[in-house]
């Protein structure tokens, strides 16, 4: 364990170094990124028997790089110990709004809601689905882990709502009911993990939209998105399963220009829904599968 203390430490010690570098002369924030990027090598260094340690330190390390793209493009100045804690923050503490420190209700009752899922839904996957054979096995496999995946977000959007609602944050909008999504575009752009989507669209999206149009712009996000997502699913799962990963990313492309051409957003609300829900889940076989791979080494574990 104390080796894997020791990745974790290098992750936070570059993300906090990059912090303190992320202002002043060009050449220092240019330092800053390329720290912050060093750290996106560690997973593979991870002995390959947790691949689970390998996938977390991978997504903190491009969490944290994100974070210090936003540093050294601040428009503000900070103090080195508001770059220090933004560097690894969960949220973009320049957009939380100060509160009075409170219990989020709502996110506790959430949080009670959607943990008892996490575990039904895990044991469905661990001691479920082994048992059953062909199209049925892949059919509740898949079925399970999506609910899991869902319900597992749930629980971690709570979780740092009431957390940081006890420190005086709200850190609104984070994730905001996908399933009450109506339109594919609804669900990415309004719904689902509004953090990364604000990232993509300031630092991808409209600096790519303005060079040629919305669809350019629209079509490098989702690869940067896949790309990324791609990335810290390698060292765990390996070049395949991460680039099925990468594919559900890519795919929603022809989802979404499929539903201007049909003009989705004007149907009626249950049909809408329909067509929103049977997309997403039906395509997300390519997301769910490489981390059912990770899920599936917890029961052998």
């Amino acid at each position: 364990m104390w080796l894997l203390g020791l990745f974790l430490g290098l992750l936070y010690g570059a993300a906090l170094g990059a912090g303190l570098l992320a202002a002043g002369p060009p050449w220092r924030r240019c330092l800053a990124v390329l720290v912050s990027c060093a750290s996106l090598f560690l997973p593979f260094f991870v002995p390959s028997e947790y691949p689970t340690f390998r996938a977390l330190l991978g997504l903190g390390g491009i969490w944290f790089t994100a974070r210090v793209v936003e540093l050294v493009n601040a428009s503000r100045s900070l103090t080195p110990r508001q770059r220090m804690w933004h560097a690894v923050a969960l949220i973009d503490v320049r957009k939380a709004r100060r509160i009075s420190p409170r219990l989020d209700r709502a996110a506790w009752v959430r949080l009670w809601v959607a943990a008892p899922l996490v575990v039904l839904s895990w044991g469905l996957l661990a001691y479920g689905s082994p048992l059953l054979t062909g199209g049925l096995r892949l059919v509740v496999r898949w079925g399970a882990g999506l609910v899991f995946l869902y319900v597992a977000v749930e629980v971690c959007v709570a979780l740092v709502l009431l957390v940081y609602g006890r420190l005086g944050w709200d850190p609104r909008p984070l994730h905001e009911d996908p399933l009450l999504s109506r339109t594919v575009s609804e669900f990415w752009n309004h719904r689902w993990n509004q953090i990364v989507h604000r990232f993509l669209r300031q630092y991808v999206f409209v600096p790519v939209a303005r060079r040629s149009n919305v669809w350019g712009g629209t079509a490098a996000a989702f690869g940067v998105s896949a790309l990324g997502h791609a990335y810290f699913m390698l060292p765990a799962v390996g070049p395949f399963y991460a680039g099925m990963m990468g594919a559900f990313f890519l795919l929603q492309l022809p989802w979404l220009g499929l539903e201007r051409v049909l003009a989705v957003r004007r149907w009626p609300a249950p049909l809408a829904h329909l067509w929103t829900v049977s997309l997403l889940g039906g395509s997300s076989p390519l997301f769910i599968e490489p981390i059912l791979q990770i899920v599936d080494t917890w029961s052998r574990g």
